[in-house]
């Protein structure tokens, strides 16, 4: 019985290897010719995931990690990119050249947008731009306008304005101090929007400015907040990208003392409620999006200045909910916001 087993086992082996010599081959339906079985057992080719259709770069001053200036305008170019689906990228710049060589790569990368978050980069912008006909070069202020070069200009002096007409009502000392990181028109125009709305609230009240030299040097910045604050400033606002972190630290030190602060680009009050009573917040978001959406839809008009303002989202006042302020300050800031709604308030920035 075994032995039969074993007999049909070895015919059915048999049967089939005749089968498989027997099958006809498989021949190119062009040449008519026979070709190789495929194998089965290799890998398959891998697929490459589709590129992106987009690309869309930010250029900035400093970290991206500053919890003010940069990281904005890195989350609001990022958000941007977002929007339309598209790769990001973005460098942190230390120089004019640090600047001009990430234009050129990103320019010769083909990049659709890029967001220059700096009104000191647009002169970079204007010796790359030509060479890229295909990238758009979004700048953070400026007033160079081309074909590819489109600035944005946000009236962060109407928010530092109204920050500054509550200082002026909140001050002890009747002096307050106001710190900038370097004498560009970005720069000033914020800190003389704050020091306007003191005065123009109160003339009696001293505004006493410094200027750091840098945006990067938090001891400098804290240095400096010290310096004004042992002048007898009690009110202290700054405008100097992550130099301003050195400002608030002195400002939460010497809470203690009766100082106030307010902050700058980000909600400053949320990281300390105990010693800031508002936040100036400018909002790139909004207008980064609305231009994106623009490029690709093909209605993105270039080479004519965008503006945002406190009354479209561009520059945002932020009060601290823990920190209630009088209803003396409370009803001049809201004398304030009438006015600039009136177009009765012209703050003089100087030359921009």
């Amino acid at each position: 019985m075994k032995k039969q087993k074993w007999i049909i086992q070895l015919l059915v082996v048999a049967m089939l290897v005749v089968v498989t010599a027997c099958a006809p081959a498989v021949t190119d339906s062009t040449t008519n010719q026979p070709t190789a079985a495929p194998d089965v057992s290799a890998a398959p080719e891998p697929i490459e995931a589709p590129k992106a259709e987009y690309k869309v770069a930010a250029l900035l001053p400093g970290s991206i990690n500053d919890g003010g200036w940069c990281t904005t305008g890195y989350e609001a170019a990022r958000i941007a990119a977002e929007s339309i689906g598209a790769e990001f990228s973005y460098t942190e710049t230390s120089s004019q050249q640090d600047a001009i060589d990430a234009l050129t790569d990103y320019g010769d990368r083909g990049f659709t947008v890029v967001y220059c978050h700096s009104y000191d980069y647009q002169d970079a912008c204007e010796r790359v731009a030509t060479d890229y006909p295909n990238t758009q070069f979004v700048t953070s202020g400026g007033t160079i306008m081309t074909d590819n070069i489109t600035p944005i200009y946000v009236k962060s002096e109407q928010a530092s304005y109204m920050l500054g007409v509550l200082a002026a009502k909140m001050t002890t000392t009747k002096k307050v101090g106001v710190i900038g990181s370097e004498e560009l028109p970005a720069i000033t125009k914020t800190l003389k929007g704050f020091a306007q709305g003191v005065t123009d609230t109160d003339p009696s009240v001293e505004v006493v400015t410094t200027y750091l030299g840098t945006g990067t040097d938090v001891g400098k910045g804290r240095e400096a907040a010290l310096a004004l604050i042992n002048n007898s400033c009690d009110i202290l606002f700054a405008s100097a990208n992550a130099a301003a972190q050195g400002v608030f630290q002195a400002v939460d030190e010497s809470k203690d003392k009766g100082v106030l602060g307010f902050g700058s680009y980000a909600r400053i009050t949320l990281q300390y409620p105990e010693s800031f009573v508002a936040d100036m917040v400018s909002q790139y978001e909004p207008v980064f999006v609305e231009m994106a959406g623009k490029i690709v839809e093909g209605t993105f008009v270039p080479g004519q200045q965008y503006f945002a303002d406190i009354f479209n989202g561009g520059a945002e006042v932020y009060f601290n909910d823990a920190m209630p302020i009088s209803a003396d300050a409370q009803a001049a800031y809201d004398k304030a916001m009438e006015a600039f709604k009136t177009d009765s308030i012209i703050i003089d920035i100087g030359e921009y």
